[in-house]
């Protein structure tokens, strides 16, 4: 080899080396200091969310104890002469509040320092921890404090009380720590990172393990003086801060763990709340993922520097290769030498093709798989943000929504909320891209409105353009359908990305406009041309063809001016392409631009004057929200709140079930159902498929999921789910799903359920009120029914006697009435052995309107639960169902 070709390989074999290094040290930099910066970042969050769930849990425990006296206040006030008239009146009124105010033991303390309680005199007096000579307002104490067995006291002094000679100076309640803490969740669910628990200021728990059960000592402050602290934080402060009841927090390590404490005091005792977070098992979180970007990136280096030896490699192959032909071609003969050229020449031409080839075809194998790899990469990472999105949006607007918070706060807080959305966007556009990619998405067949569409579209962007300063128009030519049938949303995305990118690349003054008109119209199909033209800044004519490009930007700088992910034009390309249908683009720069969108859709005979299921009252509008996370469901009864839905909340699918039912049997069902599909005990399909068995189709249900739901759409459909929401919903979205689902079940088509002909029908009406039993004799005569009165339950039970089966057609009972009552009346006819006992339809009418009722009548059972005053319409529509 001659010197230049060892200059060459040396100078290759150098450079080769230091890309190799900057590389792998730039990777492991870049890792390290993301992984510290989010460990400083989970920290901070930490301390944050701790505060937030302290001092709103000392709230709520500091209510529930002043509730307490509340009650000791209240029984007092109960308490009438009879009750100290002797021994035995004392003990049954101590007894009857025990069982009111579900406690240990109701007691009274005389001036010798014996006890009264429910079950007589007791000597222990010393066992508690109140004085009852000098006792002058009420005190809360615990007894027990050093056992398991834990007691709150809750000491009051009494005047003017006497009993048998005794002067009574002292009333006290004993309840149990577990009762007592009852309504107050001390416990994470099954969260193994966050731990509540609430301490006295020597340091003894109350409720649960000291430091969520890592701690060997008994007693907190013990074992915190052998942590090691964070800068900033030390033993002394928390032990000073536990002892003067001062709220406040501390960073430490407790057998090499990290960990996070919040604390603050209870209200009117000696306790101190506490909230603690296990940093380590976060941090550890992060770490992993910081370490598998790390790798990632490390293999990639690698990668890279293979490719470039290998390029190298061949360059200087191929040097030598060349050199060795021209060697030869220089000792050929003079008269060959052209033709001795031009064949080399050829040769060699041949094998750079031959070699380029296989290259290209290498290359293009290796471009797939990590198209394949990206593809799997960002539609794992995104549906894992999704789920801490939620929370996080959840959160925020928690707390816009809190009264109590701050100016300053609220505008941090609007800033996150904009952020998050802004997030949320870009992660949805990744998403789409992802199942793109894949080949997961579809199109939708269904029939919608195409005037509501282009209404939508126009209320959106015209409230945009008015509030940016620009002229937004729409114009529409020649004859449309009212309806159409294909997939409205997939085309409203199509609209709402470009006409956004057409507002947000107009500058104030601009114009944008959107033009559509039907081309042609053919066999039952109409082929629309949607044109979206602007003013704005326009495209080069060399960046023209790469518009629809992944991740492609004319102009770095415009992401951090306007925003943009460079997915939005590409997602809705390949929309366009699925609904066979083709995007064209005109665009000059600093001039404009002018989208041109052609697509077909099917034809439908449906008119715009027949629909009645787009129109959706809201204030009417009855919604029920599944979700075992609270905050979740906070989350999503703001949001519909917002827009004016009331919605009720069920914690489980037990409860959804359970509420389901009884608002069936009210003949109220609910208008729409929003459930959570990952949920303990009972998923979201599950409850949907018990939901069906017991309400059938009347209410739409709709699954909220922060995860994909392609690998369960089948189950889900067939248990009778009608759509799906992804997490956090939007009032606008969740409407927009109903009104489809609403749609896909054909209600304005369906044919009427047949009604049972009333006409003749012998119903016995149970009523002891005058007035009501002259009202409810007419309303049933109206439809031609005859009608046998009974005055109360007893006299009902002996008419149904005493005429064979199926005399009557069905029983109106009312629930309150003398002798006997509607519930024990129903139970005697259902007990009786006869063959239409069991089958009668048996209907209540009554007052009685809570949950409580509902579900007496139905053990009782009673078909229907109707509550006064009865509307005809609603009891005619009750007996033709069940008649």
């Amino acid at each position: 080899m001659n010197q230049n070709g060892k200059k060459t390989t040396f100078i290759a074999i150098i450079g080769i080396v230091a890309v190799m290094v900057i590389l792998l040290t730039g990777t492991i930099w870049i890792g390290k200091s993301a992984r510290e910066d989010s460990e400083e970042a989970a920290r901070t969050v930490s301390l944050l969310y701790l505060d937030e769930l302290a001092g709103r849990r000392e709230q709520v425990v500091a209510d529930n104890l002043q509730g307490r006296i509340n009650d000791l206040q209240t029984a007092l006030e109960l308490m009438t002469e009879e009750d100290l008239s002797d021994m035995e009146h004392l003990q049954a009124y101590q007894a009857k509040m025990k069982r009111l105010f579900k406690l240990e033991k109701f007691a009274f303390v005389d001036t010798n320092g014996l006890i009264y309680t429910s079950l007589g005199p007791q000597n222990d007096i010393d066992e508690y921890n109140f004085d009852y000579h000098t006792l002058k307002k009420a005190e809360i104490s615990i007894k027990n404090l050093k056992t398991k067995n834990k007691k709150v006291i809750i000491a009051t002094p009494v005047d003017h009380f006497s009993l048998e000679g005794h002067e009574l100076i002292v009333c006290f309640m004993e309840i149990d720590m577990k009762e007592m803490l009852s309504g107050v969740s001390m416990h994470s669910r099954d969260s193994k990172t966050t731990f509540s628990n609430i301490y006295t200021c020597d340091g003894v728990a109350l409720t649960d393990m000291i430091l969520g059960g890592l701690a060997e000592e008994d007693n907190l402050l013990d074992a915190l003086a052998i942590a090691e602290y964070e800068k900033g934080y030390s033993y002394e402060k928390i032990k000073s801060d536990f002892e003067n009841h001062v709220s406040g927090e501390a960073s430490f390590i407790y057998n090499g763990i990290r960990e996070t404490l919040s604390y603050t005091p209870v209200e009117g005792t000696d306790w101190m709340l506490t909230y603690l977070i296990r940093e380590s098992v976060i941090s550890g979180q992060i770490s992993s993922i910081s370490d598998g970007i790390l790798l990632r990136s490390v293999i990639q280096s690698v990668l890279t520097v293979l490719v470039l030896i290998g390029i190298f490699t061949f360059i200087l192959m191929q040097s030598r290769k060349n050199a060795k032909l021209q060697m030869e071609k220089e000792t050929a003969d003079a008269e060959n030498r052209i033709k001795q050229q031009e064949l080399d020449e050829r040769i060699a031409m041949q094998e750079k093709i031959e070699q380029q080839s296989h290259a290209l075809s290498d290359a293009l194998a290796v471009a797939e798989e990590a198209s394949k790899a990206k593809t799997v990469f960002l539609s794992n990472m995104s549906h894992e943000i999704r789920t801490p999105m939620n929370a996080i949006i959840g959160l925020d607007n928690i707390a816009l929504n809190d009264p109590d918070t701050p100016p300053k706060t609220r505008e941090y807080l609007e800033k996150i909320g904009v952020s998050a959305e802004h997030l949320l966007h870009l992660i949805n556009d990744i998403l789409d891209m992802s199942r793109i990619e894949s080949g997961k998405i579809s199109l939708k067949n269904e029939e919608f409105s195409f005037p509501r569409l282009l209404e939508a579209v126009n209320t959106m962007f015209s409230g945009q353009c008015t509030d940016k300063g620009l002229d937004y128009q729409c114009h529409v030519s020649g004859q449309f359908h009212d309806y159409y049938i294909g997939d409205s949303m997939k085309l409203k995305q199509v609209l709402i990305n470009i006409l956004g990118n057409a507002v947000k690349f107009t500058p104030v003054g601009g114009k944008v406009e959107l033009s559509i008109r039907p081309k042609t119209t053919y066999n039952g199909r109409t082929t629309m041309e949607f044109t979206v033209s602007d003013t704005g800044i326009g495209i080069s004519k060399e960046f023209l063809p790469h518009i629809f490009d992944t991740f492609a930007q004319e102009d770095s700088s415009s992401t951090g001016k306007y925003g943009s992910s460079g997915l939005g034009m590409a997602i809705t390309k390949n929309i366009v392409e699925l609904m066979n249908g083709n995007i064209h683009v005109e665009s000059e720069k600093n001039k404009g631009s002018k989208f041109i969108v052609t697509v077909t859709l099917q034809d439908s005979s449906r008119k715009q004057s027949d629909d009645k299921i787009d129109e959706i009252d809201v204030k009417n509008l009855s919604v029920l929200i599944v979700d075992d996370d609270p905050m979740a469901c906070e989350h999503a009864k703001l949001v519909l709140e917002k827009v004016g839905i009331n919605a009720e909340i069920a914690a489980s699918g037990e409860e959804a079930v359970e509420k389901v039912n009884i608002r069936h049997t009210r003949m109220e069902p609910y208008n729409l159902i929003l459930i959570d599909w990952k949920m303990p005990d009972m998923d979201g399909v599950e409850t949907t498929r018990k939901i069906r068995s017991i309400a059938g189709s009347e209410s739409a249900i709709i699954i909220l999921t922060a995860y994909k739901w392609d690998d369960i759409l089948d189950e889900a459909v067939a248990a009778g789910v009608d759509s799906f929401l992804a997490k956090p919903i939007f009032a606008t979205n969740v409407l927009e799903e109903f009104r489809a689902a609403l749609l896909r079940k054909n209600v304005t088509q369906a044919p009427a359920k047949s009604k049972s002909d009333l006409e003749g029908k012998r119903i016995l009406l149970a009523e002891d009120m005058e007035i009501n039993a002259e009202i409810m004799t007419m309303v049933l005569q109206m439809r031609g029914m005859e009608v046998d009165l009974a005055e109360n339950g007893r006299i009902a039970v002996e008419k149904f006697t005493d005429h064979p089966a199926g005399y009557y057609a069905a029983i109106l009972m009312d629930m309150r009435m003398p002798e006997m009552d509607g519930l024990e009346a129903t139970r005697k006819i259902r007990a009786m052995e006869r063959e239409d006992a069991a089958k009668i339809p048996i209907i209540a009418l009554t007052a009685n309107a809570f949950d409580e009722d509902v579900q007496r009548s139905m053990q009782a059972g009673l078909n229907a639960h109707l509550s006064k005053p009865v509307q005809p319409e609603t009891l005619y529509e009750t007996l033709e169902s069940y008649l």
